[in-house]
Protein backbone atom coordinates (compact mmCIF):
# COMPACT_ATOMS: atom_id res chain seq x y z
CA UNK A 1 0.00 0.00 0.00
CA UNK A 2 1.50 3.28 -1.13
CA UNK A 3 0.71 6.62 0.41
CA UNK A 4 -0.87 9.22 -1.82
CA UNK A 5 0.16 12.83 -1.99
CA UNK A 6 -2.96 13.67 0.00
CA UNK A 7 -1.92 11.20 2.71
CA UNK A 8 1.57 12.68 2.89
CA UNK A 9 0.14 16.20 3.04
CA UNK A 10 -2.23 15.21 5.84
CA UNK A 11 0.66 13.61 7.80
CA UNK A 12 2.79 16.70 7.24
CA UNK A 13 0.03 19.00 8.53
CA UNK A 14 -0.48 16.80 11.60
CA UNK A 15 3.25 16.86 12.35
CA UNK A 16 3.36 20.63 11.92
CA UNK A 17 0.43 20.99 14.33
CA UNK A 18 2.09 18.68 16.89
CA UNK A 19 5.44 20.46 16.61
CA UNK A 20 4.02 24.01 16.79
CA UNK A 21 4.18 24.25 20.63
CA UNK A 22 7.85 23.21 20.49
CA UNK A 23 8.54 25.78 17.77
CA UNK A 24 6.83 28.46 19.87
CA UNK A 25 8.95 27.59 22.91
CA UNK A 26 12.14 27.59 20.83
CA UNK A 27 11.20 31.03 19.47
CA UNK A 28 10.85 32.31 23.05
CA UNK A 29 14.22 30.83 24.00
CA UNK A 30 15.77 32.44 20.93
CA UNK A 31 14.28 35.83 21.86
CA UNK A 32 15.59 35.49 25.41
CA UNK A 33 19.08 34.62 24.19
CA UNK A 34 19.09 37.54 21.77
CA UNK A 35 18.09 39.91 24.58
CA UNK A 36 20.79 38.45 26.84
CA UNK A 37 23.39 38.89 24.08
CA UNK A 38 22.34 42.53 23.61
CA UNK A 39 22.58 43.16 27.36
CA UNK A 40 26.04 41.59 27.51
CA UNK A 41 27.26 43.71 24.60
CA UNK A 42 25.80 46.82 26.22
CA UNK A 43 27.48 46.04 29.54
CA UNK A 44 30.76 45.34 27.77
CA UNK A 45 30.67 48.77 26.15
CA UNK A 46 29.90 50.40 29.50
CA UNK A 47 32.80 48.57 31.14
CA UNK A 48 35.15 49.71 28.39
CA UNK A 49 34.00 53.28 29.01
CA UNK A 50 34.58 52.90 32.73
CA UNK A 51 38.05 51.47 32.08
CA UNK A 52 38.97 54.45 29.89
CA UNK A 53 37.69 56.85 32.54
CA UNK A 54 39.62 55.06 35.29
CA UNK A 55 42.85 55.14 33.26
CA UNK A 56 42.34 58.85 32.57
CA UNK A 57 41.67 59.58 36.24
CA UNK A 58 44.64 57.44 37.35
CA UNK A 59 46.98 59.31 35.03
CA UNK A 60 45.79 62.73 36.16
CA UNK A 61 45.72 61.78 39.83
CA UNK A 62 49.35 60.59 39.61
CA UNK A 63 50.29 63.81 37.87
CA UNK A 64 48.46 65.92 40.48
CA UNK A 65 50.08 64.05 43.37
CA UNK A 66 53.52 64.58 41.85
CA UNK A 67 52.79 68.31 41.44
CA UNK A 68 51.50 68.53 45.01
CA UNK A 69 54.62 66.77 46.29
CA UNK A 70 56.79 69.28 44.39
CA UNK A 71 54.79 72.17 45.86
CA UNK A 72 55.18 70.80 49.41
CA UNK A 73 58.94 70.40 48.85
CA UNK A 74 59.12 74.00 47.61
CA UNK A 75 57.18 75.30 50.64
CA UNK A 76 59.40 73.30 52.99
CA UNK A 77 62.54 74.76 51.38
CA UNK A 78 61.19 78.32 51.65
CA UNK A 79 60.33 77.74 55.33
CA UNK A 80 63.82 76.34 55.98
CA UNK A 81 65.49 79.29 54.24
CA UNK A 82 63.52 81.68 56.41
CA UNK A 83 64.27 79.66 59.57
CA UNK A 84 60.62 78.97 60.13
CA UNK A 85 61.05 75.22 60.52
CA UNK A 86 63.99 73.30 61.93
CA UNK A 87 66.46 71.76 59.52
CA UNK A 88 66.95 68.02 60.02
CA UNK A 89 70.56 67.00 60.59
Amino acid sequence: MALTSEDLLAISEMMDKKLQPINDRLDKVDDTLNTLKYNQEHMSEKLKGIEVTMNYNDYHLSHDIKKLHEDVDTIAEILKINDMIPVAK
